[in-house]
């Protein structure tokens, strides 16, 4: 299976979590893919309105493109929306961590399984 296909089974997947616990969620087309399209999902219920980005890894660490991140910010400024990183460690589950808690690297930034652990939280304690 290629990345690709395993970022859209990734998104699928938590878009199917969202609407099963009560959300309503939308996958953006072509996300990652163009600067027009820069987030995965946005989800909301009631006032509480995000904008989110998938990550799966299957290592302890996983490398992001700070310029990807940075459009993702702007993104969610624009449209009033709160940016989170979705990020899935193999046999972890998913985590959620606001983007200010990634880990700057000499070129880009990262989230460490530690990290997400440290500062992400659970679908159940964040979308509840």
């Amino acid at each position: 299976m290629t990345n690709r296909r395993k970022g859209i089974n990734a998104e699928r997947e938590l878009l199917k979590f969202f609407y099963e616990n009560g959300w309503r969620a939308v996958r953006v087309a072509g996300s990652g893919l163009a600067e027009e399209s820069p987030c995965d999902l946005i989800v909301g219920r009631g006032r509480k309105k995000y904008a989110i980005e998938c990550k799966t890894s299957k290592n302890k660490k996983r490398y992001l493109d700070a310029k990807q991140i940075e459009q993702f910010l702007v993104f969610s400024e624009i449209f009033g929306l709160k940016p989170l990183i979705a990020i899935r460690f193999n046999r972890e589950g998913w985590f959620f961590i606001e983007p200010k808690y990634l880990e700057k690297t000499g070129k880009g930034l990262a989230i460490s399984i530690e990290r997400a652990r440290e500062k992400g939280k659970r679908f159940g304690e964040l979308f509840t």
